[in-house]
């Protein structure tokens, strides 16, 4: 039994160096630019050592490519956790702003992806722009559902809503990220909740 548990316990304590490794790099992240963060920085940082760093990740750009995948990961859990509760089109697709909102003032991984995306890297180039054309996709997606069911007037362009719609909430997630670290981003897509909802309400 305890040889059988060895495996198990080495493949968790990779997990968990990795893991900690990410959440390092996000605060290196936080304090200094893409250009300016070392390697040496993220394992002070995290605990680990720079062998256990260069183990997991080949290259910073390796890093930073992992911090923004694990981003789009925990951004995409909440949106299939918002698209499986009951709700019209509209409903969802405000309530997924809320959920991300909130997701992004208390989430360390999601606040460096974006960080990142705000100093573009030609290392990383493709991995800061994709989500945001992939997020213009899924408010398309849920306004167009939003007119099938009614929820949302049939007269207007799903492409310019869906447009529309990113630039209130990337615009509301970069003046929260200035003005306090995008604690206020909830309260501020709060506010903005009515009035986004009464452009489109059928």
């Amino acid at each position: 039994m305890a040889t059988q548990r060895m495996p198990r316990l080495k493949q968790q304590r990779s997990i968990d160096t990795r893991e900690a490794i990410l959440s390092g790099a996000a605060r290196v992240f936080a304090r200094v630019t893409y250009a300016e963060s070392r390697y040496r920085d993220v394992a002070l940082e995290s605990g680990a050592s720079e062998g256990a760093l260069y183990f997991h990740f080949r290259s910073k750009a390796d890093l930073a490519r992992a911090v923004l995948a694990e981003q789009q990961e925990r951004m995409t859990a909440v949106l299939v956790e918002t698209e499986a509760e009951p709700g019209t089109g509209l409903d969802i697709l405000l309530r997924l702003m809320v959920n991300l909102g909130n997701l992004i003032a208390r989430d360390e991984i999601v606040q460096a992806g974006i960080r990142l995306a705000g100093q573009p890297s030609t290392e990383v180039t493709a991995e800061v722009s994709e989500p945001y054309v992939e997020w213009v996709r899924i408010a398309r997606a849920l306004i167009a559902r939003g007119v099938e069911d009614q929820s949302i007037r049939s007269d207007v362009d799903v492409d310019v809503y869906a447009e529309f719609f990113n630039a209130v909430f990337v615009g509301s997630q970069v003046l929260s990220g200035l003005e306090d670290h995008w604690a206020s981003l909830p309260s501020r897509i709060k506010r903005l909740a009515p009035a986004l909802e009464a452009v489109l309400s059928a």
